[in-house]
């Protein structure tokens, strides 16, 4: 399974639905965040905060020690 953050812009549909095309090798759980794009309401994420979300998500592996571990981590 790969790794990695697959980040896209989206628009909803006539139904206020987003449709998402996960490619096959990245899993078949995942967590969503859903921001409104916007250059108010983004959240703009600096380089370091990039690679720290990056590896945060490489690592979240269903182990619930150690997503605590990252969670106290990343919101410190």
């Amino acid at each position: 399974m790969r790794q990695a953050v697959l980040r896209e812009i989206l628009c909803v549909d006539a139904n206020r639905q987003i449709h998402i095309d996960i490619p096959a090798d990245m899993g078949d759980q995942f967590e969503v965040i859903v921001m409104p794009v916007g250059t108010n309401s983004a959240i703009q994420l600096s380089e370091d905060e990039q690679l720290l979300l990056a590896n945060y998500s490489a690592v979240i592996e269903s182990n619930p020690e150690e997503d605590a571990l990252w969670e106290k981590y990343v919101r410190s």
